[in-house]
């Protein structure tokens, strides 16, 4: 298996266990590199500085906050002295239970499967039977790669879901959106009951086909077949490592 995203210890006032997390949503579709038309070498990303006219390496690299009229800077090291992982920072802690209906959809973030721990299988088994019977969902916060997080545990198909929750400061209002003023009336209402009636059916995720993925992937075959189309990966690779580093641009 894939190595985990994070991995601790979960708390709560039933039950105290070991835990990993490991995401649950992949990104579709092909990865791309960008080569050069003509010697087909994948290209570099270079930082580079207008002002001075060179190419910046990473550690003379710092970072700035827009402050009203200016840029504070701030360095890495300080960035991660606010950051310092602690025993605590590896504890998932759950405060609160909320009936699964009362979280709005737009609130979830990313999605991870939960793993039990050695010796935690038969505790992970009660809480996720608990919330199932119980159509609940568990509140409580986890420190993710050094941000502390919102975060909804809840059960699914046979396995904790863990979800982390967009703050609150982070949800954009809708009253910039020009918005129907007047309700629709019986008719129209009776109406859409009618065409929501023939639409009704079994949720089936599986049988839905990215047709814009097909088609990708169906051009994609069909130039691997040309050599002609085809550059040696590890050549390409070697040749690109032991090149000389790209000359300076003028001042």
């Amino acid at each position: 298996m894939k190595k985990a995203y994070w991995q601790g210890t979960l708390s709560c006032d039933l039950l105290t266990m070991p835990i990993k997390l490991y995401a649950a949503v992949t990104t579709p579709g092909p990865r791309f590199h960008y080569l050069h038309v003509q010697c087909r070498t994948p290209l570099e990303y270079i930082r580079h500085c207008p002002h001075c006219g060179t190419a910046v390496a990473g550690e003379d690299i710092v970072r700035g906050y827009e402050y009203e009229d200016s840029l504070v800077v701030v360095s890495e090291h300080e960035l991660a002295s606010l950051s310092q992982t602690t025993k605590q920072d590896r504890v998932l802690t759950l405060r609160q239970c909320v009936h699964s209906h009362a979280i709005d959809p737009l609130c979830f973030d990313r999605a991870f499967y939960v793993e039990p721990g050695p010796g935690a299988k038969r505790a992970y088994a009660l809480l996720l039977e608990v919330l199932r019977r119980a159509g609940m969902v568990a509140l409580g916060t986890a420190t993710l790669r050094n941000h502390e997080q919102r975060i909804a545990l809840r059960p699914a198909a046979g396995v904790l879901a863990l979800h982390t929750l967009v703050a609150p400061d982070a949800m954009l209002a809708p009253e910039q959106l020009s918005l129907p003023q007047r309700p629709p009336n019986p008719a129209e209402i009776n109406a859409a009951q009618d065409w929501i009636t023939r639409l009704s059916g079994v949720y089936a995720p599986e049988h839905w086909v990215d047709r814009s993925q097909v088609a990708l992937s169906a051009l994609l075959a069909r130039k691997a077949k040309t050599s002609a189309n085809r550059v040696p990966a590890l050549a390409v690779r070697a040749r690109w490592q032991s090149s000389s580093p790209p000359p300076q641009a003028a001042a």
